[in-house]
């Protein structure tokens, strides 16, 4: 796994090439950071040089816990971008060269980066120019093919942004039942800040719940050490 210190040095072209991007850690994103976080997530991984990263969008108030990888989707430094298309046929690295580029620090690895960068990652940032661009990215979560296992949860969220906390509360209350039998073995911290969140949710008052989620935003922030890049911007409920 690469080093914060590596990872500048392999990422600095990006940086020169795109002045308004910063990294931090293990982000590069496009600030200010507003309802959430929107940038390149550089993953850590068991080799020295692998390369495993991905398009990521955390919401700073989502319900769950502020070092959970965000709503994504892979980040290839592709030999061939867009080629194969999906459910294609891709040639093994005994009949020739691997798909992608993953060595970050092979000697054509920025090169390759910074193509890579360029024809994917500011289209990425571009799309979300508000909260509705957000809330359209964690909608696709909530359906099939990208539908994961906590539709219930990305639905209560996105339920709660809109004011519907009635239809929140009981989208939670749904997931809660349904992955109880997993907290009672394996994730009762979760259980227990979700039941938080629910009950927060049944009082129905705006600036209780307000409150409750800017803290949760904090939190989410400070977790990431993002503070600095952070403009605390009001809830879509709280514009009603």
């Amino acid at each position: 796994m690469a080093t914060l210190k590596q990872l500048r040095e392999i990422f600095a072209p990006i940086l020169v090439e795109h002045p308004d991007l910063v990294l931090r850690g293990r982000w590069l994103f496009r600030p200010p950071i507003e309802s959430a976080i929107v940038g390149l997530y550089i993953g850590r991984t068991s080799s020295a040089s692998d390369s495993v990263m991905a398009l990521s969008v955390i919401p700073l108030s989502r319900f769950d816990h502020p070092l959970t990888l965000g709503f994504d989707e892979p980040f290839e430094v592709e030999r061939v971008i867009g080629v194969p298309a999906p459910n294609r046929w891709v040639r093994s690295e005994e009949e020739g060269p691997p798909r992608i580029f993953q060595d970050m620090f092979a000697p054509e690895y920025q090169t390759e980066l910074l193509r890579n960068f360029n024809a994917k990652v500011p289209a990425f940032f571009d799309a979300f120019r508000n909260f509705d661009d957000v809330a359209a990215w964690v909608r696709r979560f909530c359906q099939p093919p990208d539908g994961r296992g906590d539709i219930d949860k990305f639905s209560a969220w996105l339920a709660t942004m809109q004011g519907d906390f009635v239809t929140a509360a009981n989208r939670l209350q749904a997931h809660i039942d349904w992955m109880t039998p997993s907290w009672s073995a394996f994730g009762a911290d979760s259980g227990r800040e979700e039941r938080a969140i629910r009950d927060v949710l049944r009082t129905g008052d705006r600036a209780h719940i307000a409150a409750f989620l800017h803290a949760m935003e904090e939190r989410t922030i400070s977790q990431n050490r993002l503070q600095r890049f952070w403009r605390r911007t009001p809830f879509p409920f709280e514009r009603a």
